[in-house]
Formats: structure tokens, sequence, C-alpha cells
């Protein structure tokens, strides 16, 4: 497992707001330039996923410590 490729990804979907609204539209690709396992990118893309509802319009689902 990679940890400091995940933790650089994930201080960078907070923290940039260009490269989240790409991770959000297309996860594969925001996250080709990382060397991540089938598993971590997996994760990775969950996460995006649950960015886009925490960043769209209306009532916010809970997504526990990620939001």
């Amino acid at each position: 497992m990679n940890l400091q490729a995940i933790e650089v990804v994930v201080r960078r979907l907070f923290s940039d707001a260009e490269f989240r609204a790409a991770a959000i539209a297309d996860p594969a690709t925001a996250l080709a330039e990382y060397r991540l396992a089938a598993d971590e990118r997996s994760v990775l893309s969950t996460l995006c996923t649950q960015l886009a509802v925490a960043d769209g319009p209306g009532p916010k689902p809970g997504l526990g410590f990620w939001v």
C-alpha cells in the first residue's frame, strides 16, 4: 500500500478545486498520474464520487470524516 501517494491525492482533492473538479468528472484520468494499486485507485474513485455528492446542490448526506 502506498500511503504517501494516497495522502498526496487526498490532500490535493481537498486543497485544489481544479483537480477536485477533474477527479469528480473523471476519476480514472485524474488519478492516472499517481502510482496506485487497483484497490487504492478504487477507494479514491469512491471518494471522488462522494465529493461529487458533497459539492452538488441540495442536502448533504453523511460522508463521515471525508467532508
